[in-house]
């Protein structure tokens, strides 16, 4: 899946953020972040009812939509 930056919220606080506002379609978890913060995403994730996938590292979902530096989450937006 190819987003743009427009489309989707870096990190966990961000994602939080905009789940309050039931603006996040799905959340994409780098498999190499922390035990924790996999499992606090998971967490809320479900109690919002979206949809998450543990896919990529860090790296990878980094170079996939375009951030310069690692990071263990993104959120897709709703449209």
């Amino acid at each position: 899946m190819a987003y743009s930056m427009h489309n989707v919220v870096i990190g966990r606080r961000q994602i939080l953020r905009e789940l309050k506002k039931d603006n996040i379609a799905e959340i994409q978890i780098a498999t190499d972040a922390e035990t924790q913060y996999i499992t606090s995403l998971i967490e809320v994730a479900k109690e919002h009812g979206v949809t998450y996938r543990l896919s990529g590292t860090m790296s990878e979902i980094s170079a996939e939509y375009g951030i310069e530096v690692p990071t263990g989450a993104v959120g897709v937006l709703k449209a």
